[in-house]
């Protein structure tokens, strides 16, 4: 049923914990496809240690997170694809959510549920448990970055259309690949909190430094010419708009200024359909 891709790389101290919250899902048909992304602590070491027929260890060199899922991708049996980073972790009812998601939509290709930082507490999570449709993956976006990688299951006939995670960049890959699922699909969500995203970890990508070119920033709004929405447009603008707050905030002044600079260029690209919201 599910293909859950998780990429490893040096996550030696939390794996573990990842690997037991998926395998303790109260819905178990899965399999468990370890990209080992040139990991040089002892990660494969803890995964090894882990017996279930389910789990698959792919080893290859080191290329980055985008190279890992785009492997899974590759590698899964399944027509349903989750993700899992290697230190984020899923209660046990998540798969089962989702499936029971599939079931009342199936005509859908691109579903998620709801998730909570590892910052906040997780007794006040909110029980809601009721299904939104959202036809508009732009307009949604504005108001919640909800698409979170370790809470989406997307059906592997939606990357034969749009592509597979992007791999020239390391900052935004999975936000790009949200854009482009996004034009042509409705997404499924439950309000219903499944994963965790774990915030204080080893090897955050987060604690590295920031590759400017190699981020979303550098090229994603300037590369189109016309949007078909104008929710698109919003949604464009509130990404430059909180990146330059980001980059204000830790005086990374030159970052800021090449980010204004396309919040300015934004202004200039035009509207394909100028009776979209």
């Amino acid at each position: 049923m599910f293909s859950v891709v998780i990429p490893l790389y040096n996550k030696e101290l939390s794996i573990e914990n990842t690997l037991s919250s998926v395998l303790s899902q109260s819905f178990q048909n899965f399999e468990i496809i370890i990209v080992n992304d040139g990991s040089t602590d002892n990660s494969l070491k803890v995964v090894k240690s882990i017996r279930d027929p389910r789990i698959r260890i792919i080893d290859k060199q080191n290329g980055g997170v985008s190279s890992a899922r785009n492997r899974g991708i590759e590698e899964s049996k399944f027509e349903w694809v989750c993700f899992l980073d290697g230190d984020d972790l899923w209660m046990e009812s998540h798969l089962d959510t989702v499936f029971r998601m599939i079931l009342d939509f199936p005509k859908d290709k691109v579903f998620c549920t709801s998730f909570i930082r590892s910052t906040e507490n997780l007794s006040l999570v909110n029980k809601n448990n009721s299904v939104v449709v959202i036809e508009d993956y732009f307009q949604e976006a504005i108001k919640e970055y909800f698409f979170w990688t370790s809470v989406v299951v997307i059906n592997k006939d939606v990357f034969k259309k749009v592509g597979i995670f992007r791999t020239d960049i390391n900052r935004g890959e999975d936000l790009d690949l949200w854009i482009r699922i996004g034009r042509l699909y409705r997404f499924i969500r439950s309000n219903r909190v499944t994963g965790v995203y774990v915030q204080d970890s080893e090897n955050k990508l987060t604690k590295s430094r920031y590759n400017y070119s190699k981020s979303l920033y550098a090229d994603f709004h300037l590369r189109i010419e016309r949007f078909d929405r104008k929710t698109e447009k919003k949604y464009y603008n509130k990404l430059l708009t909180d990146g330059f707050k980001a980059f204000i905030l830790r005086s990374d002044y030159k970052n800021a200024l090449r980010t204004l600079y396309r919040l300015l260029m934004l202004n200039f690209i035009k509207i394909n359909n100028e009776k979209s919201n």
